[in-house]
């Protein structure tokens, strides 16, 4: 193997194949993610597979070996461990005289490469490959589902029926006293929990049926079946959950909400808890706040050139109120985050209101809410104005008090970013006039509206050309044969979904001239939204549209996330 004299950020710059700008945002990326610069430039559609393989071969003069066809011998894989296999991506494929062969996604890897060399006691010899083959190559070997876990439910069903009705009064005190390290249902909850974090999943589902508990992950916003537990397992395993997130566990009647933290390949995951006592049990879902998965770069965030620019233009303004729209789950503090994060500096002063921090921010000073001793978003605001900001962040916009300060903060000279929860950009302006917000407030302060929602991004891995059904086109108003789409075929890197990753989707509607009159007169919402469409606002359902011509997403998803254009 050659010395490497540049690293792969510096080959990819030279080769023209990345820029500047393009590995800044990725080195940013891969300090919060911690993962390697390659899978993260591919993440983030710097630059393609294909090419950051061909720059490694170059640079290490290690050969490119195509696996897909490849028979791998039984004693052959019996030489890597599975779990080692799994986390390192490296696939043992043959024996050739006393050297083992190899196939990598990330040949730089050394310490892995030295830590098998010592564990098999034979030299190492790599070739690259893709990481779809290498993926799909360990599944053949070594199976699909998680051995741990599957060993670990087998474990606990092992325990007897009387045993579990023996322990049922004294579950309480045996799950918080004694040694954790020898009880299979808290290992499984553990592995659950790490599994989820492993698959990108932004929440765990455990729902009680009458059968049992099912186990689902929400990946790139759509549920996916992970694992079923017995019966037999249910109260022990929602026990466990509540325990760890500091919940009462004797309390089985009411809601309750919880938190609890996990380390996970050297990131610390934040989870909040929460209970819901349905027919056959409690129902509890686990949000994962992953804080080093947060895109807080503007550029990754999914904006059109034309958006985006609308957007920086917003964010420069001294004064006013620039406001993020959608329903839950849209991205909408990603993006606020994404506007802070390029304004942010030591000579402004930057105060944000959350209801909880999702994700703490350096030179931004974060402030909770607490409802609970009513220390609520007005309450908090009313405060920060005393603290001389300059920008000011509030997590949400939901009644006229908080509305009413927002506004007099933007007249008295503050920028201020907040959320609604509205369909689209101009359904915002009559939420406000709803709320017993003054027209001409609005007129005086509002300088920008972003709607947005989240779609599902093509899988590189398995991205295909395909030619789309003529009556969706129709419904999509999209002429036929003249744009190339392309949808994911399904593999072991997207869990055979086609997608992976997620994208967002904007309308912007610029506060104009003509849109300030039409507010002023008390216009409908439709007649706002005709107008910036006539001022050159591009709708989501447009934006969506053009990011499926690009390859980006699916129609599928343009069609399942927006509405239709008038």
């Amino acid at each position: 193997m050659k010395n490497i004299k540049k690293r792969l950020g510096d080959m990819l710059v030279e080769k023209n194949i990345i820029t500047e700008e393009q590995l800044s945002e990725a080195l940013k990326q891969q300090k919060l993610r911690k993962q390697r610069l390659g899978k993260v430039l591919v993440d983030l559609n710097f630059v393609t597979e294909k090419a950051i393989l061909k720059i490694l071969s170059e640079q290490l003069g290690i050969p490119i070996m195509d696996i897909s066809t490849t028979i791998i011998e039984e004693d052959v894989a019996r030489l890597i461990d599975p779990d080692f296999a799994r986390d390192k991506l490296i696939v043992p494929l043959m024996i050739d005289g006393d050297k083992l062969i190899v196939g990598m996604a990330d040949p730089l890897d050394v310490f892995s490469i030295e830590k098998l060399e010592t564990s098999i006691k034979m030299p190492i010899e790599v070739v690259i490959c893709p990481e779809m083959q290498i993926t799909s190559a360990i599944t053949a070997l070594y199976g699909a589902i998680n051995p741990t876990v599957s060993a670990l439910v087998s474990e606990a069903e092992l325990q007897s029926e009387q045993e579990q009705l023996d322990k049922m009064d004294a579950e309480v005190i045996e799950l918080i006293g004694r040694g954790e390290e020898s009880d299979p249902v808290v290992k499984l909850v553990s592995e659950v929990i790490k599994e989820a974090a492993a698959k990108r999943a932004s929440d765990i589902h455990v729902e009680p049926t009458e059968k049992g508990l099912i186990i689902r992950f929400r990946i790139d916003g759509v549920l996916i079946h992970s694992l079923d537990i017995d019966l037999k397992l249910q109260n022990r395993f929602i026990a466990r959950i509540k325990v760890i997130a500091g919940m009462d566990i004797s309390e089985k009647r009411l809601p309750q909400d919880g938190r609890m933290q996990i380390k996970f390949e050297k990131t610390v995951i934040d989870i909040r808890v929460s209970s819901l006592p349905i027919v056959w049990g409690e129902k509890i879902v686990m949000r994962l706040l992953d804080r080093s998965s947060v895109q807080i770069g503007i550029d990754t965030i999914g904006f059109s050139p034309e958006n985006l620019e609308y957007f920086k233009k917003a964010l420069k303004s001294p004064n006013g109120i620039i406001l993020v729209t959608g329903p839950t789950g849209s991205g909408k503090t990603s993006t606020l985050y994404a506007g802070l994060n390029l304004i942010k500096s030591p000579e402004i002063n930057i105060v944000t209101v959350e209801n909880p921090v999702e994700y703490r921010l350096s030179l931004i000073n974060q402030v909770q809410i607490r409802p609970e001793i009513e220390y609520s978003f007005a309450t908090a605001l009313r405060a920060i104005l005393r603290q001389d900001p300059d920008v000011i962040m509030v997590g949400e916009i939901r009644d006229i008090e908080t509305a009413q300060i927002a506004i007099e903060s933007a007249l008295t000279g503050h920028l201020v970013l907040s959320t609604l929860h509205t369909n689209d950009a101009a359904s915002t302006i009559t939420r406000f006039l709803e709320m017993g917000v003054q027209p001409f407030l609005l007129t005086s302060t509002i300088i920008a509206i972003v709607a947005q929602r989240l779609v599902r991004k093509i899988c590189p891995h398995c991205k295909t050309e395909y030619k789309p059904d003529e009556d969706l086109l129709k419904t999509l108003k999209v002429p036929q044969n003249k744009y190339k789409f392309y949808i994911g075929a399904g593999c072991q890197s997207c869990f055979n979904t086609g997608y992976r990753g997620r994208t967002a989707i904007q309308e912007i509607l610029v506060i104009s001239d003509e849109i300030r009159h039409k507010i002023f007169e008390g216009r409908s919402t439709e007649e706002i939204r005709m107008a910036a469409k006539m001022t050159g606002m591009k709708t989501m359902r447009f934006d969506g549209l053009a990011k499926a011509i690009m390859g980006h997403t699916t129609l599928a998803e343009v069609l399942r996330m927006t509405k239709a254009d008038d």
